[in-house]
Protein backbone atom coordinates (compact mmCIF):
# COMPACT_ATOMS: atom_id res chain seq x y z
CA UNK A 1 0.00 0.00 0.00
CA UNK A 2 1.38 3.38 -1.02
CA UNK A 3 2.04 6.05 1.65
CA UNK A 4 -0.77 8.22 0.21
CA UNK A 5 -3.34 5.42 0.42
CA UNK A 6 -2.13 4.49 3.89
CA UNK A 7 -2.50 8.08 5.06
CA UNK A 8 -6.02 8.26 3.60
CA UNK A 9 -6.97 4.98 5.29
CA UNK A 10 -5.61 6.22 8.62
CA UNK A 11 -7.59 9.48 8.33
CA UNK A 12 -10.78 7.52 7.52
CA UNK A 13 -10.21 5.08 10.39
CA UNK A 14 -9.49 7.94 12.78
CA UNK A 15 -12.72 9.70 11.79
CA UNK A 16 -14.73 6.48 12.15
CA UNK A 17 -13.35 5.71 15.61
CA UNK A 18 -13.88 9.32 16.68
CA UNK A 19 -17.56 9.15 15.65
CA UNK A 20 -18.12 5.77 17.30
CA UNK A 21 -16.38 6.98 20.46
CA UNK A 22 -18.64 10.03 20.61
CA UNK A 23 -21.98 8.33 19.91
CA UNK A 24 -21.30 5.17 21.90
CA UNK A 25 -20.24 7.40 24.78
CA UNK A 26 -23.53 9.28 24.55
CA UNK A 27 -25.43 5.99 24.33
CA UNK A 28 -23.97 4.57 27.55
CA UNK A 29 -24.08 7.82 29.53
CA UNK A 30 -27.58 7.16 31.02
CA UNK A 31 -26.46 3.68 32.14
CA UNK A 32 -23.25 5.06 33.66
CA UNK A 33 -25.34 7.68 35.49
CA UNK A 34 -27.63 4.93 36.83
CA UNK A 35 -24.68 2.92 38.13
CA UNK A 36 -23.14 6.06 39.65
CA UNK A 37 -26.38 6.80 41.54
CA UNK A 38 -26.59 3.17 42.70
CA UNK A 39 -23.07 3.32 44.15
CA UNK A 40 -24.00 6.43 46.13
CA UNK A 41 -27.09 4.59 47.39
CA UNK A 42 -24.98 1.59 48.44
CA UNK A 43 -22.45 3.79 50.22
CA UNK A 44 -24.94 6.18 51.87
CA UNK A 45 -28.00 4.00 52.48
CA UNK A 46 -28.99 5.68 55.77
CA UNK A 47 -29.01 9.15 54.20
CA UNK A 48 -30.97 7.96 51.15
CA UNK A 49 -33.55 6.26 53.38
CA UNK A 50 -34.15 9.56 55.18
CA UNK A 51 -34.78 11.26 51.85
CA UNK A 52 -37.23 8.60 50.73
CA UNK A 53 -38.51 6.43 53.63
CA UNK A 54 -39.44 2.82 52.85
CA UNK A 55 -43.20 2.25 52.60
CA UNK A 56 -44.54 -0.97 54.13
CA UNK A 57 -47.34 -2.70 52.18
CA UNK A 58 -50.42 -4.32 53.65
CA UNK A 59 -50.02 -8.12 53.97
CA UNK A 60 -51.84 -10.32 51.46
CA UNK A 61 -53.08 -13.85 52.03
CA UNK A 62 -53.74 -16.68 49.58
CA UNK A 63 -55.07 -20.16 50.25
CA UNK A 64 -53.55 -23.14 48.45
CA UNK A 65 -55.75 -26.19 48.08
CA UNK A 66 -52.81 -28.43 47.17
CA UNK A 67 -49.11 -28.03 46.55
CA UNK A 68 -46.47 -30.45 45.28
CA UNK A 69 -43.42 -30.34 47.55
CA UNK A 70 -41.27 -32.59 45.37
CA UNK A 71 -38.26 -31.27 43.50
CA UNK A 72 -35.56 -28.75 44.28
CA UNK A 73 -36.15 -25.63 46.37
CA UNK A 74 -35.78 -23.34 43.34
CA UNK A 75 -38.30 -25.40 41.34
CA UNK A 76 -40.77 -25.32 44.23
CA UNK A 77 -40.38 -21.56 44.57
CA UNK A 78 -41.11 -21.03 40.88
CA UNK A 79 -44.18 -23.30 41.10
CA UNK A 80 -45.45 -21.31 44.07
CA UNK A 81 -45.01 -18.02 42.20
CA UNK A 82 -47.01 -19.38 39.28
CA UNK A 83 -49.88 -20.34 41.58
CA UNK A 84 -50.01 -16.98 43.37
CA UNK A 85 -49.51 -15.12 40.05
CA UNK A 86 -46.38 -13.20 41.02
CA UNK A 87 -43.01 -12.75 39.38
CA UNK A 88 -39.65 -11.41 40.44
CA UNK A 89 -36.20 -12.51 41.47
CA UNK A 90 -35.98 -15.26 44.09
CA UNK A 91 -33.31 -14.87 46.75
CA UNK A 92 -32.34 -17.37 49.46
CA UNK A 93 -34.92 -20.01 50.30
CA UNK A 94 -35.80 -21.21 53.80
CA UNK A 95 -37.46 -24.63 54.05
CA UNK A 96 -38.59 -26.44 57.18
CA UNK A 97 -41.09 -29.20 57.97
CA UNK A 98 -43.84 -26.61 58.48
CA UNK A 99 -42.90 -23.66 56.25
CA UNK A 100 -41.40 -22.65 52.93
CA UNK A 101 -40.39 -19.01 52.42
CA UNK A 102 -38.17 -16.71 50.38
CA UNK A 103 -37.72 -13.03 49.42
CA UNK A 104 -39.03 -11.94 46.02
CA UNK A 105 -37.49 -8.77 44.60
CA UNK A 106 -38.20 -6.42 41.71
CA UNK A 107 -36.80 -2.92 41.07
CA UNK A 108 -38.40 -0.65 43.65
CA UNK A 109 -40.34 -3.45 45.35
CA UNK A 110 -39.35 -6.29 47.67
CA UNK A 111 -41.69 -9.00 48.99
CA UNK A 112 -41.50 -11.91 51.38
CA UNK A 113 -43.41 -15.06 50.37
CA UNK A 114 -44.20 -17.53 53.14
CA UNK A 115 -46.14 -20.77 52.73
CA UNK A 116 -47.46 -22.69 55.73
CA UNK A 117 -47.01 -26.29 54.62
CA UNK A 118 -49.58 -27.57 57.12
CA UNK A 119 -52.46 -25.23 56.29
CA UNK A 120 -51.58 -24.24 52.72
CA UNK A 121 -51.85 -20.55 53.57
CA UNK A 122 -49.53 -18.17 51.75
CA UNK A 123 -48.61 -14.87 53.41
CA UNK A 124 -47.22 -12.09 51.20
CA UNK A 125 -45.63 -9.09 52.87
CA UNK A 126 -43.69 -6.36 51.13
CA UNK A 127 -42.32 -2.85 51.00
CA UNK A 128 -41.76 -0.24 48.35
CA UNK A 129 -38.13 0.86 48.29
CA UNK A 130 -38.51 3.56 45.62
CA UNK A 131 -36.27 4.71 42.78
CA UNK A 132 -33.04 4.79 44.77
CA UNK A 133 -33.60 1.29 46.10
CA UNK A 134 -34.36 0.16 42.57
CA UNK A 135 -30.98 1.43 41.32
CA UNK A 136 -29.26 -0.54 44.08
CA UNK A 137 -31.16 -3.69 43.12
CA UNK A 138 -30.27 -3.28 39.42
CA UNK A 139 -26.62 -2.63 40.29
CA UNK A 140 -26.34 -5.94 42.15
CA UNK A 141 -28.63 -8.00 39.92
CA UNK A 142 -26.41 -9.09 36.98
CA UNK A 143 -24.09 -11.06 39.29
CA UNK A 144 -23.90 -14.85 39.49
CA UNK A 145 -25.12 -15.13 43.09
CA UNK A 146 -28.05 -17.57 43.07
CA UNK A 147 -27.67 -17.76 39.27
CA UNK A 148 -30.09 -20.71 38.94
CA UNK A 149 -32.90 -18.63 40.43
CA UNK A 150 -32.23 -15.42 38.48
CA UNK A 151 -33.93 -14.09 35.38
CA UNK A 152 -37.52 -14.99 36.29
CA UNK A 153 -39.00 -11.71 35.05
CA UNK A 154 -38.78 -10.23 31.56
CA UNK A 155 -37.31 -6.98 32.90
CA UNK A 156 -34.33 -8.75 34.48
CA UNK A 157 -33.76 -10.90 31.40
CA UNK A 158 -33.52 -7.70 29.34
CA UNK A 159 -31.44 -6.01 32.03
CA UNK A 160 -28.84 -8.79 31.93
CA UNK A 161 -28.47 -8.34 28.17
CA UNK A 162 -28.28 -4.55 28.60
CA UNK A 163 -25.54 -4.78 31.24
CA UNK A 164 -23.50 -7.15 29.09
CA UNK A 165 -23.83 -4.74 26.18
CA UNK A 166 -22.87 -1.85 28.43
CA UNK A 167 -19.63 -3.56 29.47
CA UNK A 168 -18.60 -4.22 25.87
CA UNK A 169 -19.36 -0.63 24.85
CA UNK A 170 -17.46 0.76 27.85
CA UNK A 171 -14.45 -1.37 26.85
CA UNK A 172 -14.68 -0.01 23.31
CA UNK A 173 -15.04 3.60 24.49
CA UNK A 174 -12.02 3.16 26.77
CA UNK A 175 -9.88 1.58 24.05
CA UNK A 176 -10.95 4.12 21.42
CA UNK A 177 -10.27 6.94 23.89
CA UNK A 178 -6.68 5.73 24.30
CA UNK A 179 -6.36 5.41 20.50
CA UNK A 180 -7.63 8.94 19.89
CA UNK A 181 -5.45 10.33 22.66
CA UNK A 182 -2.36 8.72 21.12
CA UNK A 183 -2.83 10.69 17.88
CA UNK A 184 -3.26 14.00 19.73
CA UNK A 185 0.45 14.75 20.13
CA UNK A 186 0.01 17.92 22.26
CA UNK A 187 -1.98 15.89 24.81
CA UNK A 188 0.38 12.92 25.10
CA UNK A 189 2.35 14.11 28.12
CA UNK A 190 -0.71 15.08 30.16
CA UNK A 191 -2.43 11.88 29.06
CA UNK A 192 0.47 9.75 30.29
CA UNK A 193 0.36 11.56 33.64
CA UNK A 194 -3.42 11.01 33.92
CA UNK A 195 -3.15 7.30 33.07
CA UNK A 196 -0.29 6.85 35.53
CA UNK A 197 -2.15 8.56 38.37
CA UNK A 198 -5.24 6.47 37.66
CA UNK A 199 -3.19 3.26 37.61
CA UNK A 200 -1.42 4.13 40.87
CA UNK A 201 -4.77 4.92 42.52
CA UNK A 202 -6.15 1.57 41.32
CA UNK A 203 -3.15 -0.31 42.73
CA UNK A 204 -3.51 1.46 46.10
CA UNK A 205 -7.23 0.58 46.31
CA UNK A 206 -6.50 -3.03 45.32
CA UNK A 207 -3.83 -3.34 48.02
CA UNK A 208 -6.22 -1.94 50.64
CA UNK A 209 -8.95 -4.37 49.53
CA UNK A 210 -6.77 -7.46 49.72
Amino acid sequence: MSPIKWRALRVTLNALIRSLHLYFGLFISPFVLLFAISVLVLNHAAFINRLRPIHELEPEYRQMSAFDFTGSDSLMAKKLLEQVNLDGEIEWITRTDTSFSFPLNKPGLTRWISLNRLTGRVTITGKEIGFFGATQFLHLMPGQHNAKMRGNSLLIKLWRVATDTLVYVVLFVSASGVFLWYYLRPERTLGIVSLSVGFVFLVIVAILLF
